[in-house]
């Protein structure tokens, strides 16, 4: 049996049906046109954040809609109708709905605010430092859609705030006077909220800088917001040769939409790598996490991470032993291709870096070298050079 083909994609036609009706739905609510929907700007004006806006397109009883209300006065939400279009509501365990649309399970407090201690590691601006040759410049809390288990859910707040000029200035001059920074993310919040006037004087002072040789941002928008991609700002991030780290979670979010906006960016020779978090109910399991990576590869996106959950405040039910992960790499040694398999990772706590998890039972040594297990539990070996 092909497991594998029980994983719902983005290109199905199931999947397409559930986006057209919800598409249609909202369109016709809000009075608007197929030009309106791929208008990134239409998309953030019209974000869906309320309970009482949910109701409006749902059969979501009272009672989640109260549980909802009283969540989303502590932990904002807003998505974009073209996220929310991807949701099935007919089944409640749907990763796109799992992601966006909060749970009661929120009103659980266990976990931390702030597990990675970045408001620690902050040494001048609106940086995070956890390692001497790169750095994170946060320039938004902005997000077209707020995810669920979000690791800086403590800096949403209750409305959508850009950096201000001054702290990006204190940041880049921070980069500037310290030689061993070889490498910049430009993040959030969604860095791609930024206007590309407000980008390109980023990436403008960073490259002038000599020490700085690698220049990333920071994005979901092609998940949650793929009108943002268009050649203006492919043509921008080229020219700074930036890369652009994203995060596709699960296969139905690699959409025709999503593609097109990959697309964009690789044609322009923008390298486009995901970092895919590891969620209870979402993703933990083997044949998904494999048909996900696949389809990014199809596409040509790099699956480059498999993070941990973070230990973050009221996200404990994403939460998955790490048994769970070893066994999903260990599922796909010999049953993907070498491109398809991301680097497992642990986010230390309190900052202090990523620890790459490897199921480590694939090689034991004893008195006279190493002993292999295949893919195909066919033993190996090999002795210690003489």
């Amino acid at each position: 049996m092909n497991h594998k083909a029980n994983i719902r994609i983005g290109f199905s036609e199931f999947s397409r049906k559930i986006y057209s009706e919800n598409k249609n739905k909202v369109l016709n609510e809000l009075n608007a046109s197929e030009n309106d929907w791929n208008d990134y700007k239409w998309q953030l004006k019209n974000r869906i954040s309320d309970a009482e806006e949910l109701l409006k397109y749902t059969n979501l009883t009272r009672e989640e809609c109260e549980n909802i209300r009283k969540i989303s006065e502590k932990y904002r939400f807003a998505i974009t109708p073209y996220y929310f279009s991807l949701i099935d509501f007919d089944n409640p365990k749907c990763p796109i709905k799992l992601q966006s649309v909060p749970s009661v399970e929120e009103l659980d407090d266990k976990g931390q605010l702030d597990p990675m201690n970045e408001e620690q590691s902050n040494p001048s601006g609106k940086i995070t430092r956890r390692y001497p040759n790169k750095l994170i410049i946060n320039v938004t809390n902005a997000c077209p859609m707020y995810c669920r288990h979000c690791q800086r859910r403590r800096l949403i707040g209750n409305f959508d705030k850009n950096t201000s000029k001054k702290y990006i200035d204190e940041s880049i001059d921070f980069i500037r006077d310290h030689e061993t920074i070889r490498e910049v993310l430009v993040t959030g919040g969604d860095a791609l909220l930024l206007s590309n006037n407000q980008l390109e004087n980023i990436f403008n002072e960073l490259s002038q800088i000599d020490h700085v040789e690698v220049l990333r941002v920071g994005t979901r928008t092609l998940a949650t917001l793929p009108f943002r991609i268009d050649d203006e700002l492919a043509v921008l991030l080229r020219k700074y040769k930036v890369n652009v780290s994203t995060q596709f979670n699960h296969a139905c979010e690699i959409t025709p939409e999503a593609v097109k906006a990959v697309d964009t960016l690789v044609d322009h020779g923008v390298l486009v790598r995901n970092q895919m978090v590891l969620l209870h109910n979402i993703n933990d399991n083997k044949y998904c996490i494999q048909k996900t990576n696949e389809e990014l590869h199809k596409y040509r996106v790099i699956p480059y991470y498999l993070f941990h959950p973070k230990d973050v405040k009221s996200t404990q039910h994403f939460d998955v032993d790490i048994s769970k992960g070893l066994e999903i790499m260990k599922h796909l040694e010999g049953r993907t291709s070498g491109m398809c398999k991301p680097t497992y990772v642990y986010n230390s706590p309190g900052g202090l870096g990523k620890v790459p998890l490897v199921p480590m039972e694939n090689i034991v040594s004893d008195e006279n070298g190493y002993v292999f297990t295949t893919w195909e539990n066919k033993i190996i070996r090999k002795d210690f050079k003489k």
